[in-house]
């Protein structure tokens, strides 16, 4: 198949059918993982030269649920030191620990399945003190820019977006790009659909930061994608455009610029190796490829106004900074089977699934939960679309680590979340593009299930899932995208 199709969103299932987990599929796989080629975590420019980031501004210490739920602090200037806060504490590195015999391994401040860390970010920036005007590389390991394209890049964005205003008004959007061989090295071709949920962890951080800065920003999915690419510099198949967020635009802002009548010249840089190795992934260059919008016309039309929020604003149940809990989130591998709280489990779920400023207009995630230690809660399984609303009975640790790939954690937690979309109604309503906005949806909601938990002082970790058996068990035809378990 060549031609895109935009309409069913026939290859996009195709393709989350061939990348399913089963029992079968897991037990028969013959992949071997070559340590030896493990590909480079940071995309290295050696042509260009860094400009350092200032020092961090300060931290707001907002409550991290106001930030998760859409609530704004009191505004900041939108500057260099400010733009290191947001960029850093979203997508930087947290702290490094060696391996025996391997490459040290850069934790970053977000979740990332198997700490591979495939996303770039890169920042389009206009009429910011003491930086040029242009498209500028983040480098998580050195705290720096590198400049890939000169020149206001807020044209490009309007035109390839088809006119959306916001990135003609914002002085800063944050461009993410995935590597695919970065994540597929070791989870094959299904590690395309990381590439949206690792995005979605750092979108949830960066949301939360820019929140509490007081700073305007929403998600951005539907733009022209070869034009995204060439503005960046990236080839569109060893390396993709996921989203962007534009920050700090305001309707009483700054008049938003007229968009570009053609698309950005193209721009080429030295890049370092990734590995010695690299192999693509026919199904997931066809995914991608089937899920692309064609034209700035296009990437216009698909774009929605965002459905009005009628659920009250959910209940603060801790007050901790929303800093202070992005550099205290981790990734646990071991929970103790004490008990949470009901109010904490519903108070984590309505805010991650509250007010998610998105040009998809619909939240797409569907949450359902083992709740295996919740005091107040009679162990079983529950949908959680409108309340608690029990499917299944009794203790199901077991369960829930069987539909985990028969991982302990998604047993041992008090609670383990599946998070999941009805495809056919998302292919229905908004095309194959709604794919990556499934996967990307499901992501930030993972993203902030953590930071929610970790402010109560719980820990969280995201697991995968033997996809089909998650179905049959919540009985329902919507399809799972991530899993979270959460716990003491």
């Amino acid at each position: 198949m060549t031609e895109r199709d935009t309409g069913t969103g026939y290859e996009a299932f195709r393709y989350h059918e061939i990348t399913k987990h089963s029992p079968k599929s897991v037990r028969s796989g013959t992949h071997r993982i070559d340590w030896m080629d493990q590909p480079e975590p940071f995309k290295n420019y050696p042509d260009l030269s860094p400009i350092p980031l200032p020092e961090r501004a300060p931290d707001t210490k907002f409550p991290i649920f106001r930030a998760v739920s859409g609530q704004l602090g009191e505004p900041r200037e939108l500057n260099l030191a400010e733009i290191a806060r947001l960029v850093v504490l979203s997508a930087g590195v947290k702290s490094s620990k060696s391996q025996p015999g391997g490459k040290p391994v850069h934790l970053r401040y977000y979740a990332c399945a198997g700490a591979l860390y495939p996303i770039e970010v890169y920042l389009a920036c206009s009429g910011i003190e003491g930086l040029d005007d242009g498209v500028y590389h983040y480098s998580p390991e050195q705290d720096a820019l590198r400049m890939v394209r000169p020149g206001d890049p807020r044209p490009y964005l309007v035109r390839g977006c088809g006119g959306r205003p916001s990135l003609g008004q914002a002085p800063v959007t944050v461009l993410l790009t995935g590597i695919p061989w970065r994540t597929n090295w070791k989870y094959q071709a299904r590690g395309y659909r990381h590439l949206y949920w690792d995005s979605g962890m750092i979108v949830a951080n960066l949301l939360a930061l820019s929140a509490s800065g007081g700073h305007s920003c929403e998600v951005v999915l539907g733009f022209a994608d070869d034009e995204l690419d060439v503005l960046i510099g990236i080839d569109g198949r060893n390396e993709m455009s996921i989203c962007m967020v534009p920050i700090g635009f305001t309707e009483s802002g700054r008049d938003p610029v007229a968009p570009a009548s053609a698309p950005a010249e193209p721009v080429e840089h030295a890049v370092g190796k990734l590995s010695y190795r690299q192999r693509e992934y026919d199904e997931v260059l066809e995914a991608h490829l089937q899920t692309s919008l064609r034209s700035p016309a296009e990437a216009g039309i698909w774009q929605q106004d965002p459905y009005p929020n009628q659920a009250p604003r959910p209940p603060e149940i801790s007050f901790s900074g929303v800093e202070r809990v992005i550099r205290k989130r981790g990734s646990k591998r071991q929970f103790v089977l004490d008990d949470i709280s009901k109010e904490e489990l519903e108070g984590i779920v309505a805010s991650s699934t509250y007010d998610l400023a998105c040009d998809w207009g619909q939240d797409l995630t569907q949450v359902a939960v083992v709740a295996n230690a919740v005091e107040g809660v009679e162990p079983g399984a529950y949908s959680m679309v409108w309340g608690l609303q029990q499917i299944a009975f009794g203790e199901l640790r077991e369960k829930a680590r069987f539909l985990c790939l028969e991982q302990d954690l998604g047993g041992d937690g008090a609670a383990t979340f599946f998070l999941l979309t009805d495809l056919e109604d998302a292919f229905a309503a908004l095309g194959s593009r709604s794919y990556r906005a499934a996967q990307l949806n499901a992501g930030i909601v993972g993203g902030r299930i953590y930071l929610c938990s970790y402010a109560c002082g719980i820990g969280a970790t995201g697991l995968t899932f033997y996809d089909d058996e998650v179905r049959a068990f919540f009985q329902t035809q919507a399809e799972p995208m991530l899993a979270v378990a959460i716990g003491r």
